[in-house]
C-alpha cells in the first residue's frame, strides 16, 4: 500500500489498524510505505530505504522516529 492513511480522519485510521492486526492475526501479510512516523507503532518490522537501497532494518523495541531518520542519513558503502 503506499501511503494509505495519508488525509484519513483517526476514527478511520483506528478501524483500518484493528482489520490490519485482525487479518496478521491470521496469516496476512502487509507491506506499505508511509510518510506518517505514527504508522510505525503499528509495525512489526521497519525497513529504511535511502536511494533506492534498503539501509537498515528495524524490529520491536528498535523502531522509533529517531532511529528511522539516523539510519536515513548514514552514509552507506556501495
Amino acid at each position: 500500500m503506499d501511503d494509505p492513511m495519508r488525509g484519513v480522519d483517526v476514527g478511520t485510521k483506528r478501524d483500518v489498524y484493528a482489520l490490519i492486526r485482525e487479518e496478521a492475526r491470521n496469516g496476512r501479510t502487509f507491506v506499505w510505505y508511509t510518510t506518517e512516523f505514527d504508522e510505525l507503532h503499528h509495525c512489526d518490522r521497519v525497513y529504511v530505504f535511502s536511494n533506492g537501497r534498503v539501509v537498515g532494518e528495524l524490529a520491536g523495541d528498535d523502531i522509533s522516529e529517531e532511529r528511522v531518520v539516523a539510519l536515513s542519513f548514514e552514509e552507506v558503502a556501495a
